[in-house]
């Protein structure tokens, strides 16, 4: 009885460590390099100095529009850590054990007004050079829209972020999502339904249908009546029906 007792006690203590530190976040830039820019500040592990100049042309180039659009008049500076490769950032970011769940595909992320990228000289499998740059902006955008709103729809989030950031794609399949598939907030989920794709063509329409201003301040409140003077619903049907290429979609209901 003793012994497994013992036994228990050893495996639980071994099943909290593995959650505790296996899930933790490592979230750190004392101690990495530093470089200032004008609007931002980098933390990089090992970067050569053009790959620096380059990272700060992409987000220094984007930061006007991306603070015209929000609204933003101050002159807040961003953080952004350049980890040495994509394991470095998903080991940072996910965790020691989600890190193992994640493939290459995985390399940026915004974590409160923080921006996390694995380093363009080692972009993963799935990733080249330039789309790091991009990817740099693309969180940069989310840190924006977090400090609106932490719990933001999905397709509101990625479509500003690759709309704001210009990675535009191809659409497919030909036909969109579904209004159901659409209120899920899964990533998962929204990732199987190329929604990086079609969240931008999405957003694309709100802005120029609505404005900025108006989809602004959809993503402070998630208030579709209220901003835009309808419900989701019935957004969702002009979108597919005024698109041009979304025929004969079905529908669900709020």
């Amino acid at each position: 009885m003793k012994k497994t007792i013992k036994y228990l006690l050893a495996v639980s203590i071994v099943m909290v460590a593995i959650l505790f530190l296996g899930f933790k976040k490592n979230i750190q830039w004392q101690g990495l390099h530093q470089y200032d820019t004008q609007h931002f500040t980098i933390y990089y592990e090992d970067l050569n100095q053009q790959t620096l100049k380059d990272i700060e042309q992409k987000l220094e180039t984007n930061y006007p529009a991306i603070h015209r659009f929000f609204g933003l008049n101050d002159q807040s500076r961003g953080k952004v850590i350049v980890y040495q490769n994509v394991e470095r950032f998903q080991r940072a970011y996910l965790g020691l054990f989600l890190s193992f769940l994640f493939g290459d595909w995985a390399a940026g992320a915004a974590y409160q007004d923080i921006v996390l990228i694995a380093s363009p000289e080692n972009p993963g499998s799935q990733h080249t050079y330039a789309d790091m740059l991009d990817i740099a902006v693309h969180e940069y955008v989310h840190a924006q829209i977090y400090r609106l709103n932490e719990n933001v729809d999905i397709w509101l989030d990625e479509g500003l972020a690759t709309y704001l950031s210009g990675q535009k794609s191809a659409l497919s399949p030909i036909t969109a999502p579904t209004f159901e598939q659409m209120q899920s907030q899964s990533l998962n989920e929204f990732a199987e339904n190329n929604g990086y794709a079609w969240s931008y063509a999405y957003v694309e329409y709100l802005v120029t249908t609505y404005g900025a201003e108006k989809v602004v301040d959809l993503v402070r409140t998630n208030d579709y009546e209220g901003c835009l003077g309808q419900s989701k619903l019935a957004i969702y049907q002009k979108w597919v029906d005024e698109s041009g290429k979304l025929i004969d979609k079905k529908v669900g209901k709020e």
